[in-house]
């Protein structure tokens, strides 16, 4: 049970600094364009990915095929997709530094944060059978819920710009995450 808490952990900081960074996309939209429509597609954007990256990305981390499981070994998708998001927040910000930065790309790094962490999600949650005895798979998945709810970032993220906290403007929400 240790190793699935450390995991568990680091998953729910994740989760935190990845909806933190949502929100903060949303609201960098909204400050470039003034656009309410701007705003909602990013949102959008993250959000479509994830319908086909999960029937395709569910059969690959649950797969009954060893061979299949091998090449998409759970441990390097979910890797993957807290790198890929790393990337993403850095290109964002390097952008916004050079004066760079447009609407569709914040609507690119929305999609590409939505659907690798999609991956990233999908590997986690069929990890969990593998890393805990049976006896405690009830504990799992409740710590497993609390470390997906999406409100739980949202609502940090809300409540420290609406405390406008330093570091909580839309650059110190992606150099925290």
């Amino acid at each position: 049970m240790r190793t699935f808490t450390l995991i568990w952990f680091g998953q729910l900081v994740s989760t935190i600094g990845s909806y933190m960074t949502e929100f903060a996309l949303m609201l960098w939209a909204w400050e470039i364009t003034g656009s309410a429509t701007a705003l909602a597609l990013v949102g959008f954007f993250s959000k479509l990915p994830r319908i086909p990256i999960t029937l395709v990305a569910g059969l690959i981390v649950d797969s009954p095929s060893e061979t299949l499981r091998e090449r998409f070994n759970r441990k390097r998708l979910m890797m993957l997709g807290d790198a890929v998001a790393a990337l993403s927040s850095l290109a964002i910000g390097l952008l916004y530094l050079t004066d760079s930065l447009h609407i569709w790309h914040l609507y690119g790094a929305a999609a590409l944060n939505g659907g690798f962490g999609q991956i990233q999600s999908l590997a986690y949650q069929t990890s969990i059978s593998a890393l805990v005895p049976p006896a405690h798979f009830t504990r799992a998945n409740s710590m497993d819920a609390v470390s997906r709810l999406q409100l739980l970032g949202l609502t940090v993220a809300q409540i420290a710009e609406a405390l406008s906290l330093p570091g909580t403007e839309v650059q110190g929400i992606l150099q925290q995450d």
